[in-house]
């Protein structure tokens, strides 16, 4: 059975190339029919008088330009020119961002990864980092241009922690002929490092645990019809075990759960999140379940 297409996309431009990539990728994403994209542009609220005007005239006129182009785009795509619109705003960026998002019930809210300020380059305080924080929403964070539709996805998933909304969720992304979905989990040896066991008995408590892990797996994809799923399980370090499994397998997106918010500050700072969304070389859905 094939996801739901997504119906509300909430896009926050600075209209540069980041932004330009993240718009052109949801017009590839899964659409219902009269699906509505949004693009917001933020100008910070304190920004002085005599400047404030010239600043809100060159953004809107930004934003014209930018929805010229996105309908141009669109109707190529053979969609409607109406079912774009676009604002300028003032005031705290991750905040209008989170406020528009509830307002217009988002899907999605895709932000391009490089752009004045990358999304990476300054991962503390930054607006996206912030959003990924404090939404309820999945966040895509798009660095490909998008030749076609997600065809090729990565699910890296725990399942002891709400992964089939995490699955759900991500398939919403994803083109909905694709076939085989890779779902992976790495499982971690508890204390490994602070053990002396032998290597041979080091082999085989892996082993265990990657039984173990790939049984949970396959349990929770049952509940999941529709997709050709593929489980994955390794054992070790998930931050690098994420990535080169995107790598290994060509994934054009990997799909991330967190596991709520109080821990989605610990998650983004020194853990799995951090490491893939510095690192990848994709695009990366972070889902909240």
């Amino acid at each position: 059975m094939a996801a739901k297409g997504l119906s509300s996309i909430l896009i926050p431009t600075d209209f540069s190339a980041g932004a330009e990539l993240a718009f052109d990728r949801a017009l590839h994403l899964p659409l219902a029919p009269n699906a509505k994209i949004t693009l917001l542009h933020v100008l910070p609220a304190d920004i002085p008088g005599k400047l404030r005007k010239a600043a809100i005239d060159d953004a809107e006129h930004g934003l014209e330009r930018h929805l010229a182009h996105a309908r141009s785009l669109a109707v190529e795509r053979g969609l409607s020119p109406r079912q774009f619109v676009g604002d300028v705003i003032e005031g705290n960026a991750a905040q209008q961002v989170m406020k528009r998002a509830n307002t217009i019930e988002a899907d999605v809210i895709c932000i391009g990864r490089h752009g004045r300020r990358g999304v990476i380059d300054l991962f503390v305080g930054s607006t996206a980092t912030r959003v990924l924080r404090q939404t309820e929403h999945p966040v895509l964070l798009v660095q490909l241009p998008a030749t076609g539709p997600y065809q090729h996805p990565l699910f890296a998933v725990d399942p002891a922690h709400k992964a089939t909304s995490v699955v759900k969720q991500g398939l919403r992304l994803v083109d909905p002929s694709t076939r085989r979905i890779n779902v992976f989990h790495a499982t971690p040896i508890p204390y490994e490092d602070f053990i002396s066991i032998s290597a041979d008995d080091r082999v085989s408590l892996r082993k265990k645990f990657e039984r173990d892990g790939e049984k949970a797996l396959k349990e929770l994809l049952k509940k999941l019809p529709g997709f050709g799923f593929h489980p994955v399980v390794r054992s070790g370090d998930a931050r690098t075990l994420v990535l080169e499994q995107a790598q290994s397998l060509g994934a054009d997106l990997t799909v991330l759960g967190t596991h709520g918010r109080s821990a989605l500050n610990r998650f983004l700072m020194g853990s799995v999140a951090e490491w893939v969304l510095s690192h990848a070389t994709n695009d990366v859905l972070i889902v909240r379940p």
